[in-house]
C-alpha cells in the first residue's frame, strides 16, 4: 500500500490541541497519553506534521503490534534521536547490528553472574550508606540514588570506580532532560539545525558524557594491558572482541546511561511511595527481619532474594505506578493491522507502560500503592498474581527487544532495598509534592528532600 493511499484510522484528539499539549512544559507528558487514553480506551490516531501517529491504549493492540509484528518494526522516534548521544548502542540498533551486538552482551546479564553483581550491589550501598549519610541527615534522594547506581554500574560491569564521575554524569543528563521533551514532537527535528543556545547546551552535554566514557574505556584498557588479559566484566568482554572504538563507545555509554538511571528512579519512587505507606514499610522491614534477622556480616547474597517476596512486590508495585520505561515508540516498516485498524508503513505506533499500568479495566484499585498484589495464594512473588492480561504490564518492554539487563535490575532493586532498610529509615519529606517529569526515563521533577536515620536496633 502506498503511503498516500487512503485507510480508515481510528479516532483521536486534534492535532493542534495534541501538539500544544505535549509541549506545555507544566503538564506532564504522561497526563497527555492518560487523557488520551480515557476518551480512545484501545487505538487513537492523530496527524502531527505530516505523521500518522496512533496511540495504543489496550493490552490487545499494544500485545498485537509489539510481539506478534514487532519484526516488522523499528525504534521510534524519540529514540532515533537519541543516536546523537547512544550512537548505535543496543537500545538504538536495529537489525544485524542489533542482533550482534546482544549476543556479545547478553551473557553478562545471565544468572550465573547475578551473584557476583549482587555482592557488589550490597558492599556498594553500605559503603555508600557510612560515607555519605548521618543520622538525621537531609539529602537529596534523587542525587543521592543516582551516585549510588552509578557506582554499582561502574564495578560490576565496567570494573572502574565511577564515583568522581558522578557530578558530571548528573549535570550532562540533567541538561539532556531539560531538551527531551521536543523530540517527541514531529516536526521539531528541524530546531535540530538551528543555531540555538539550546543546541549548543545539548552538544556540550554529549561532549561531557563523552569525555566520561572516553576515560572509563581506557582505565580498563589499561589494567588489561597491565594485567596481561582481559577482566571478566562486560566491558572487558567487549574490548576482547576487536569492537570498533566507536562502537564500544555507543555500547558502554548505553549502559552507563541506562544502567543507573532506571534503577536510580525505581529506588527513588520506591522510597517514596514507602514513606507515604507506613503499613507497606512495616511489612517489608517485618521480611527482612524474619528472613535475614540475626546474620552476622553482611545482610544480602543472591541466595537470599528467592526468600523476600514482600520485598520484591515492593519493586514490581513501584514499576507499576512508576516505570521508570513510560513509553515505547515503534515506527512500521510494512502495512500491519492492530486491532482492526490498518497502520499503514512509515506510521509511528506509541504505547505508555505508565498508562497501561495505571488502566482500571485491567488492575484493580490501579493508582493505589499495594504491594499485595503480587503475592500469590502461597505467599510468594508472582508477576501474574494481579490478574492483568498480557499487554497490560511491560515494565522492561515486551517482544524481541525486552531489556537485555531485566535480571540485573531486579536484582539491584531487591537487595538495595534490603540492605539500607536493615540500617536505616529513608523519609521523604511529608509536604513533598510528586510530580513526574517523563524524559529518556520516568525522573521526578526537581530534588526529592528526604532524610534518613538510622534505624533502631531490633
Amino acid at each position: 500500500m502506498s503511503r498516500t493511499a487512503r485507510v480508515a484510522r481510528p479516532p483521536g484528539p486534534g492535532a493542534v490541541a495534541t501538539v500544544r499539549q505535549l509541549l506545555d512544559r507544566d503538564r506532564p507528558a504522561t497526563d497527555v497519553l492518560d487523557a488520551i487514553a480515557g476518551t480512545y480506551p484501545r487505538i487513537a490516531h492523530v496527524r502531527l506534521a505530516g505523521e500518522h501517529v496512533y496511540f495504543l491504549n489496550h493490552p490487545d493492540p499494544v500485545r498485537e503490534l509489539f510481539v506478534s509484528q514487532g519484526r516488522f518494526t523499528v525504534k521510534g522516534r524519540a529514540l532515533q534521536r537519541s543516536k546523537a548521544l547512544l550512537g548505535e548502542g543496543l537500545l538504538t540498533s536495529e537489525g544485524e547490528l542489533w542482533r550482534r551486538q546482544r549476543r556479545l552482551v547478553q551473557p553478562a546479564f545471565h544468572a550465573d553472574r547475578i551473584g557476583g553483581y549482587v555482592d557488589q550491589m550490597v558492599a556498594s550501598a553500605d559503603e555508600h550508606a557510612l560515607a555519605r549519610w548521618a543520622d538525621g541527615q537531609r539529602i537529596d534522594l534523587a542525587a543521592d540514588m543516582a551516585v549510588l547506581t552509578l557506582t554499582i554500574v561502574g564495578r560490576a560491569l565496567f570494573g572502574s570506580d565511577l564515583r568522581a564521575e558522578a557530578g558530571e554524569v548528573g549535570d550532562a543528563l540533567a541538561e539532556m532532560v531539560r531538551q527531551f521533551r521536543r523530540t517527541v514532537v514531529p516536526g521539531t527535528q528541524v530546531l535540530d539545525r538551528l543555531p540555538l543556545a539550546s543546541n549548543r547546551r545539548g552538544a556540550a552535554a554529549v561532549a561531557r558524557l563523552d569525555a566520561v566514557v572516553e576515560r572509563l574505556i581506557a582505565r580498563r584498557q589499561g589494567a588489561a594491558d597491565a594485567s596481561g588479559g582481559a577482566g571478566g566484566d562486560v566491558l572487558s568482554v567487549l574490548l576482547a572482541t576487536g569492537m570498533a572504538g566507536r562502537q564500544v563507545r555507543d555500547e558502554v555509554m548505553t549502559l552507563v546511561l541506562a544502567g543507573h538511571e532506571t534503577t536510580a528512579n525505581a529506588l527513588t519512587w520506591a522510597w517514596y511511595l514507602l514513606s507515604r505507606d507506613q503499613e507497606a514499610a512495616a511489612a517489608m522491614r517485618a521480611e527482612l527481619d524474619t528472613v535475614l534477622g540475626g546474620r552476622p556480616g553482611r545482610a544480602v547474597a543472591v541466595g537470599d532474594l528467592r526468600s523476600l517476596p514482600y520485598t520484591t512486590a515492593v519493586v514490581a508495585e513501584t514499576l507499576r505506578l512508576f516505570p521508570p520505561a513510560w513509553a515505547m515508540g515503534r515506527r512500521v516498516r510494512r502495512d500491519v493491522v492492530v486491532d482492526g485498524w490498518t497502520l499503514p508503513a512509515g506510521s509511528l505506533a506509541i504505547a505508555s507502560q505508565y498508562v497501561l499500568h495505571r488502566d482500571p479495566a485491567s488492575w484493580s484499585d490501579p493508582t493505589s500503592f499495594l504491594p499485595g498484589r503480587w503475592i500469590d495464594a502461597a505467599g510468594d512473588f508472582d508477576q501474574a498474581a494481579p490478574g492483568q492480561p498480557r499487554g497490560a504490564w511491560f515494565p522492561f518492554g515486551l517482544g524481541q527487544r525486552v531489556c537485555v539487563g531485566e535480571p540485573f535490575a531486579w536484582a539491584e532493586a531487591v537487595a538495595l532495598l534490603a540492605t539500607l532498610s536493615r540500617s536505616w529509615r529513608v523519609e521523604v519529606d511529608p509536604d513533598y509534592v510528586a510530580v513526574v517529569q517523563p524524559a529518556v526515563t520516568l525522573r521526578p521533577r526537581g530534588p526529592v528532600p528526604a532524610t534518613v536515620r538510622r534505624a533502631p536496633a531490633s
